[in-house]
């Protein structure tokens, strides 16, 4: 499962630079090393909780979820994974995430201060197609 799940990874990870290059605001190079240097392991646990996804309630898919994983490899580093919500009123629909994704990410920080987090990645998940 875990070899499965990294190589879901990575085209998950192939199809954001894609799709970041088509949007025309690639990655930044910084971000791109970090996200490739993360151990397999993070990797697999990431991938898991999107596969978990079709086991969620009704609720949780409609009005959205959030799901963090701290990193296996670099201490200090933390990623939330916003699974949109299908309701497009929502806090956490696709635009309103995109709209606010600093405000999640520095509410996040501010939470969890102890250690204070160095790196920290969101990664959003639209489950509608």
């Amino acid at each position: 499962m875990r070899v499965l799940n990294t190589r879901m990874w990575y085209k998950l990870f192939n199809s954001s630079i894609k799709d970041s290059h088509k949007a025309g605001s690639p990655l930044p190079k910084d971000q791109l090393a970090t996200l490739v240097d993360e151990s397999m392991y993070t990797y697999a646990c990431l991938v898991e909780k999107i596969i978990a996804y079709r086991i969620f309630d009704q609720d949780s898919r409609w009005h959205g979820c959030v799901r963090h994983e701290h990193s296996y490899h670099v201490f200090g580093r933390h990623y939330m994974m916003v699974l949109y919500a299908q309701d497009d009123n929502s806090s956490l629909s696709m635009v309103q995430v995109r709209q606010s994704h600093q405000d999640l990410l520095a509410d996040l920080n501010a939470k969890i201060q102890d250690p204070v987090l160095n790196d920290l990645f969101l990664i959003g998940v639209d489950t509608n197609n």
